[in-house]
């Protein structure tokens, strides 16, 4: 029913002189209203509120090597207003074709696309993900949406290295307009150390040992291991250094690429140093609700010393290597057991 033109209300001075504002409403419109109103709020407190999903908020994470993307994502994925795949559902490294890159960016599309109006929607939309994907990942694609809230879920992404797409001329434009046309966001991991982003790089080819564990493996901190150091061969870690370096390069050329696409920078400095501030600014990001929440949580813990010359034990000889180069200002203070010099 049509609101009451502005003609319909009076204005008239009462005995005390104040003004009051007078609409002459039918008495049937009137009855009708407010039966209304009375069976509206009957139907609320039994059945609760109407269920009208949000629009979805697209986005990726576009990571660098070794930066803490599986962290950020596990915490993203702990919230219940996020729908988050795991783990890298469409970075097969052995399919870097036009075709599978067109695949990919179908694969996007289907993602960012979610139909939640009803059961039966949603789960038509999880099978059209699934028929989607052809990198390797059902089980994990699948395990995941099992996770996701239709009524709750308000941001759908995942996290890539987006910059596989850069081998093919027109997929990254593919990719560009498709993320403008559906509105998605970019979170971009990176990290300002590149020394301690090498190391890390190191660990995980050469000592079998990622940056962060699981923290259920430990019923308390008592039980929990001591990062251990390594010893670091010069020439691996030059390779590792060279690969973090070819990573940051690839990623910051696709930045370039997508104009006009909204995007969030992210240090993994910050993200480990505070947590709840990055996380607070990746939802505002996300438009994910930021009030009332607890502090992030996380099932994963730390496995690697915050110090280089903890984690590496050959560290003077290391640090040594790179004595007036850019990469000197990334070591630890020079003072103590880090000082720096031949060993």
């Amino acid at each position: 029913m049509a609101a009451p033109s502005s003609r319909r209300f009076r204005l008239r001075d009462s005995s005390r002189s104040r003004r009051r504002l007078r609409c002459h409403w039918p008495r049937w419109t009137l009855v009708a209203l407010a039966t209304w109103i009375a069976v509206d709020q009957t139907r609320r407190h039994l059945i609760g509120p109407v269920d009208r999903p949000q629009p979805a908020v697209p986005f990726v994470l576009h990571f660098e090597s070794s930066t803490g993307s599986s962290w950020l994502m596990e915490l993203l994925g702990a919230r219940p207003d996020a729908c988050v795949v795991g783990f890298e559902p469409i970075d097969n490294i052995t399919m870097s074709s036009p075709a599978d890159h067109a695949a990919r960016i179908r694969w996007l599309r289907t993602l960012w696309s979610p139909s939640a109006t009803s059961v039966e929607a949603w789960e038509s939309w999880q099978q059209q993900l699934l028929r989607a994907s052809v990198f390797g990942q059902r089980h994990v694609i699948r395990t995941s949406l099992h996770r996701c809230s239709r009524q709750r879920a308000r941001a759908f992404g995942l996290k890539a290295r987006l910059s596989r797409l850069l081998s093919h001329p027109t997929s990254v434009p593919a990719l560009a307009a498709l993320m403008r046309g559906s509105g998605a966001r970019m979170l971009r991991l990176s990290r300002r150390n590149r020394i301690k982003q090498a190391m890390a790089e190191y660990n995980r080819l050469h000592a079998g040992r990622g940056q962060f564990v699981a923290a259920a493996t430990y019923t308390s901190n008592a039980s929990r291991p001591r990062p251990a150091s390594v010893h670091v061969h010069l020439d691996r870690f030059r390779q590792a250094l060279r690969a973090v370096e070819r990573s940051h390069r690839l990623s910051t050329r696709l930045l370039e690429a997508l104009e006009g696409v909204a995007v969030l920078h992210i240090d993994y400095e910050d993200l480990l140093g505070d947590t709840e501030r990055t996380m607070t600014a990746v939802a505002n990001f996300l438009e994910l609700q930021t009030a009332g929440l607890a502090p992030p949580a996380t099932r994963l813990l730390k496995a690697t010393p915050d110090h280089l010359c903890s984690a590496v034990k050959n560290y003077r000889q290391v640090c040594s290597a790179y004595l007036n180069t850019e990469y000197e200002r990334f070591f630890d203070a020079p003072t103590g057991q880090c000082a720096c010099g031949r060993s």
